[in-house]
């Protein structure tokens, strides 16, 4: 339907002349960002920091401890990419929501412009402004598909319209958070399974016949499961406050908008008489039911964040209580086999050491009797070898005795074989006068005869 002074044959070439773009839902870019900086963070920020500050066994700890941490830092930074790239449009969205009511003020509406005069003034600004992006935001979309309904209808349609838009763009903005809110609870969750592999580990690892060289396992498999849990919940926080930053600002940027909507084009485009200077009784029914609208949406929001927070809390806290009350009597039941196990060893043992002990002892006691005996024995034989030695010292007194009446007696011996040898030398002698005797005898006879 096209009122009389807004012609049909007008309109189409207007709507053939706006841009044809949508701000997009792809998660294909945010995929790649996110994915690129938890690249970055692993292999440049950890390591240079590392290297250079005193933060880097903090984050090697509770960022690449565990494939775990790994991988919730890969979601968070995909998740975290959304409010940050929102944020970083901000600018951009109230630049287009500046530069719109800019046009609306110098061109003079509602009041001193037609419906096509300012149809058109629209459509070149948004074909001017779609190389430098203000095209291509809140402000850009809504009179996009604002123009693309008044170029085929007007009247006092356009107020549903606006109010349909304005609807739809709480139902979009929402939509586009759904990956942030996936991800805010996928983290504490990947984190709860942390903790149950940690637990898990630790449990396994719990050997009660070598319970102290089993601790350091026990303690690292802990250590996994509440490092994991602190990142998660660590990052998870972080999510939900800069996702709130961002669906908030982004909320005052879209209520910038539907207040536009409603001073400047909805008096603008509407056919009703009286509409141009004063809004009425329906602008004000608009205004009301779109704050009411924009109120309850906002505090649907803030519930079923508080709501989804709290109940992840409490989640989270049950069981954490639940799995550390399970892990301590698991560990109260290990210990006390352990303790079983440890008496019935120290019973054997002590009862091996004590039969071992009363063999000692018997062999000891062997052991001493036959010393005792040989000791006797001894005793007897040295007795009798004290006998035997003193009766071989009489026999050598005796002996002494005999070699010295032997000395004497060798003395006297050759005392005698002296004596002995002076008559025999006297024999000699006398032998020799004789014969000298009985020679001088012979030659004195000779010489008698002669």
């Amino acid at each position: 339907m096209t009122s009389p002074d807004f012609p049909r044959d007008r309109a189409q070439p207007l709507a053939a002349a706006l841009p044809e773009f949508s701000q997009g839902n792809s998660l294909w870019p945010v995929i790649t960002s996110g994915t690129a900086a938890a690249v970055a963070l692993f292999t440049v920020v950890i390591p240079a920091l590392s290297r250079h500050t005193m933060a880097g066994p903090f984050l090697q700890r509770y960022f690449s401890g565990h494939p775990l941490q790994q991988f919730t830092t890969l979601i968070f930074c995909i998740g975290i990419s959304i409010p940050i790239a929102r944020l970083l449009s901000l600018r951009r969205q109230r630049r287009a929501v500046q530069t719109t009511q800019q046009l609306a003020l110098q061109s003079g509406w509602p009041s001193a412009t037609a419906p096509d005069e300012a149809q058109q003034q629209l459509t070149e600004w948004l074909t001017t402004e779609t190389s430098t992006g203000l095209a291509r935001t809140f402000m850009g979309e809504r009179l996009h598909q604002l123009l693309q309904y008044v170029s085929h209808r007007r009247g006092n349609a356009v107020a549903e319209h606006l109010r349909y838009l304005a609807e739809l763009s709480v139902d979009q903005l929402n939509r586009s958070y759904q990956l942030v809110r996936t991800v805010t609870w996928a983290v504490p969750i990947v984190g709860f399974l942390g903790t149950v592999i940690g637990i898990t580990m630790a449990i396994a690892n719990v050997t009660p016949e070598q319970l102290d060289s089993s601790l350091p396992e026990v303690t690292s498999g802990l250590a996994v499961a509440f490092d994991t849990t602190a990142q998660a919940l660590g990052l998870s926080l972080l999510l939900v406050f800069s996702t709130f930053l961002a669906e908030r600002s982004e909320q005052n940027v879209l209520s910038d908008v539907e207040q536009f909507g409603i001073d400047v084009l909805l008096p603008t485009f509407s056919s009703q008489p009286g509409v141009t200077g004063q809004p009425g009784a329906e602008l004000n029914g608009l205004v009301r039911e779109q704050l009411n609208s924009w109120a309850e949406a906002f505090a649907t929001l803030q519930q079923n964040w508080q709501t989804s927070l709290l109940t992840q809390t409490e989640s989270l806290s049950r069981t954490l209580v639940a799995e550390t009350e399970q892990t301590l009597q698991q560990h109260r039941d290990h210990l006390e086999l352990a303790e079983n196990h440890y008496a019935e060893v120290l019973r054997g043992s002590s009862e091996q050491l004590a039969t071992q002990f009363r063999q000692s002892v018997d062999s000891f006691t062997g052991r001493m009797e036959t010393w005792q005996n040989a000791l006797l024995t001894s005793s007897r034989d040295a007795a009798a070898q004290t006998e035997e030695l003193h009766r071989l010292g009489r026999t050598m007194l005796q002996l002494t005795e005999a070699e010295e009446r032997l000395a004497i007696l060798q003395q006297q011996l050759n005392h005698n074989f002296e004596s002995a040898r002076i008559s025999e030398s006297l024999e000699q002698a006398i032998s020799s006068l004789n014969a000298a005797v009985a020679m001088l005898s012979s030659r004195v006879s000779n010489r008698a005869a002669a």
